[in-house]
C-alpha cells in the first residue's frame, strides 16, 4: 500500500528544461554577448542550483549574488508551465496521500514559481529543495530529509512512491529503498526506462491510473 508519493520537480511536474533555456539563453546574450549552445546547458541540468548557475556562467563572474539576482529577474519573465494534469492530480489526491516534492532547485525558485502558479501548498507535506541537504541526486542520501519526516507519519520506505523523470531520479531513489514510477513527456530518457524494464508512464493521466492500480482501487 502506498502512503506518499514524492515528486521530482523540474522537467516532471513543470517543464522547466523548455522555459529554463529560454532564460539562461536571453541572460548571456544580454548580460555578456554570449551566443550559449544548448549543449552547455545540457552538461550542467540536473546540478543543485548554485553549482548549475556556477557551471553556466562563472566564465563571466564569479558573483554568486550577481548571478542569482540577474537569474531571478529574466526568469520572472518566462514564467515555467506544468505538465498536463500534474497538479489537477495532486488537487485531486491530496487527502488520500501524503504528497511532497525532491528537487536539486532553489527553494526561492520553486515557491516562487508554485506561488505564480496559484497551487496550493497545503497539498504538500514536505517540499525539499537543494537548501535542505548537502548531497543531491543521485546519491540516495537525498532522501533523509523528507524521509525523517514521514517516519514521523509512521510511513516506511516500502510504502513511499518517487516520480521522476530521470536516471538519477531512479537510481537514488531505488537505492534508497523506495518505489519509482518514471514519467517520459519526451524520448530524452525512454530508451532508459525500457531498456532497464522500469515502471513509466508518459502523462499524468496515466500515472492517475497506474497508481489506482496499484492501490487497487482500479
Amino acid at each position: 500500500m502506498i502512503k506518499a508519493i514524492i515528486f521530482d520537480y523540474d522537467d516532471t511536474l513543470v517543464q522547466t528544461r523548455k522555459t529554463r533555456y529560454k532564460t539562461i539563453k536571453n541572460l548571456a546574450f544580454d548580460k555578456f554577448d554570449y551566443n550559449i549552445d544548448e549543449r552547455e546547458i545540457d552538461e550542467a541540468w540536473g546540478l543543485p542550483a548554485d553549482d548549475f548557475l556556477i557551471k553556466i556562467f562563472g566564465k563571466f563572474t564569479n558573483d554568486l549574488d550577481l548571478i542569482w539576482k540577474l537569474y531571478l529577474d529574466y526568469s520572472k519573465k518566462d514564467k515555467n508551465v506544468p505538465h498536463e494534469y500534474s497538479f489537477e492530480l495532486i488537487e485531486k489526491y491530496h487527502k488520500l496521500f501524503n504528497f511532497g516534492i525532491v528537487t536539486s532547485s532553489s527553494e526561492k525558485v520553486v515557491l516562487r514559481e508554485l506561488n505564480e502558479l496559484k497551487i496550493n501548498l497545503d497539498y504538500f507535506f514536505f517540499i525539499q529543495t537543494s537548501d535542505y541537504t548537502k548531497v543531491h541526486k543521485p546519491d540516495p542520501l537525498v532522501f533523509l530529509p523528507i524521509n525523517d519526516k514521514l517516519s514521523v507519519k509512521n510511513v516506511k520506505k516500502n510504502e513511499i512512491l518517487y516520480i521522476g523523470d530521470s536516471p538519477s531520479d531512479f537510481h537514488s531513489s531505488t537505492k534508497f529503498g523506495y518505489h519509482f514510477i518514471g514519467i517520459t513527456h519526451d524520448m530524452r530518457y525512454k530508451n532508459f526506462f525500457l531498456s532497464g524494464k522500469i515502471d513509466f508512464v508518459e502523462n499524468f493521466y496515466d500515472l492517475e491510473k497506474l497508481i489506482l492500480k496499484l492501490q487497487n482501487y482500479a
